[in-house]
């Protein structure tokens, strides 16, 4: 069925990055727009400003403000359930997403851009930009958008052929008829049940990808991860991948002694020669070959341009080495998942002891989930943010901090050589910082400024 905006008349919910590349996109397209922002106090950029000017609001809804809207396209940071939401719907308007806006277009090109869909609770940033990197480096035109900061309106409008999508669970809840190429959850761990309620709600989301996906990448041996029976039945296949051993897929084989990821047990590549630190990213390269393998691209020539990806910044990336203590800056991970996976990953690697700094927002999530792995992998953690109290009580070596700049000075003074000082909060940063990125920067300032202050003391003495 033909989709053309100007045949409709949109609202836009929310102002963030997603919700001004919505607004431009519709105004482009000669598209009526309005749009509203749950926020007291909005700065726009001038262009949006001036394009705009009446016709945002920040102030309560009534129902003459839908009057004559189709469609409310709502960013994914706003919840559906909020007041202007149901509304909304309560006036006959459709909610959808980006996302959903993007699915409908796409499917009225000439030719459609290719779309694989990647989500989980962690290492979907991972696996969308190193899908991206191969694809690209193996000769197909690909580009990264969605969660992973592009917004896919303008991915649409690129010359790619294909477009590797990070989706998140809130931006999943208003898709319902997006194409995907193949489709992964990643895996899945207790995250944004402040917003989704329960695990099994936040678990539906993440598996709504399946939908309208021909095919899917699975771990093997991971909880709520595969597709169900319905979504199973409409896809041409599965490909699976995991760090056992397996005939078919990608696994891990011991060849001459030496742990070698395989694929379909042809050998790819040595474990130890792998460039991303941790079992992880072992798994991290795997779904990222599988979904290569969907779009034409055969794992050994996709292999062998891994070394040159660059990692993205705030995900368990070395940013010191002093003393031959390791600091390494791991603030993506905003749930506990994403720390468990940094200290199983760094735990078998790790020669000394492991010194995590975390806290903040947990989101609703228990911490006495992480209390075992605290136990097996972590000498003694400063704990920041509003949730550190948790942690302390289910681990008790545990120091609370008022700030970053506390909780560094105490991990530096304590640290020796071997050992690794690692931020993995498993918390979102929102109170205290502006973001997981501000986080880590404030992370690397006040290590790089403690070390400083560390060497001059040394000179004095000396």
């Amino acid at each position: 069925m033909s989709y053309n905006v100007r045949e409709h008349s949109y609202v836009v919910g929310g102002l963030g990055v997603t919700g001004q590349a919505c607004v431009r996109f519709l105004l482009q397209h000669q598209a009526s727009v309005k749009a509203f922002d749950t926020r007291e106090q909005l700065s726009l950029p001038n262009d949006l400003a001036q394009t705009l000017k009446d016709s945002v609001t920040t102030a309560e809804l009534t129902k003459s403000y839908f009057d004559g809207v189709d469609t409310l396209v709502l960013s994914p940071g706003l919840a559906a359930d909020i007041a202007q939401v149901r509304l909304a719907k309560s006036c006959g308007v459709e909610v959808i997403g980006d996302v959903e806006l993007f699915a409908r277009l796409n499917r009225n090109l000439a030719s459609p851009k290719k779309v694989v869909g990647i989500t989980g609770s962690n290492g979907k940033t991972t696996v969308t930009l190193l899908t991206n990197h191969l694809l690209n480096a193996c000769g197909i035109r690909s580009i990264e958008a969605g969660n992973v900061g592009r917004p896919v309106l303008e991915a649409l409008e690129s010359d790619a052929d294909v477009i590797v999508m990070e989706l998140s669970s809130f931006q999943l809840e208003t898709t319902s008829s997006l194409l995907l190429e193949t489709a992964t959850v990643l895996n899945i761990s207790d995250d944004h049940l402040d917003r989704h309620g329960t695990l099994e709600n936040y678990i539906n989301a993440k598996h709504r990808i399946f939908d309208n996906a021909a095919s899917a990448v699975v771990w093997r041996d991971g909880e709520f991860v595969a597709p169900d029976e319905d979504a199973e039945q409409s896809m041409s296949h599965i490909v699976e991948y995991g760090l056992g051993e397996s005939e078919t897929g990608f696994a891990v084989a011991s060849i001459q002694s030496v742990d070698t990821l395989v694929y379909n047990s042809t050998p790819l590549i040595r474990l130890d020669a792998i460039p991303l630190a941790g079992t992880h990213n072992v798994l991290n390269v795997m779904a990222s070959l599988a979904i290569c393998c969907e779009l034409g691209v055969q794992p050994q020539k996709a292999i062998e341009h891994l070394a040159s990806f660059k990692s993205a910044p705030h995900r368990c990336v070395e940013i010191a080495n002093e003393n031959e203590v390791r600091f390494i800056d791991d603030s993506k991970a905003t749930n506990i998942g994403a720390t468990v996976a940094a200290l199983e990953g760094l735990g078998a690697s790790t020669q000394g002891r492991l010194i995590l700094i975390a806290g903040g927002d947990a989101k609703g999530a228990d911490m006495q989930s992480l209390a075992p792995y605290l136990e097996k992998y972590v000498a003694h953690v400063f704990a920041i943010g509003k949730d550190a109290p948790q942690i302390a009580a289910v681990f008790t070596r545990t120091s609370q901090c008022h700030s970053m700049q506390d909780a560094v000075q105490g991990a530096i003074a304590l640290a020796e050589k071997g050992d690794v000082v690692l931020l993995s909060p498993a918390c979102a940063s929102i109170d205290m910082f502006k973001n997981y990125m501000h986080r880590g920067e404030v992370f690397k300032h006040e290590v790089e400024s403690a070390l400083a202050v560390d060497n001059e003391a040394q000179k004095v003495v000396s």
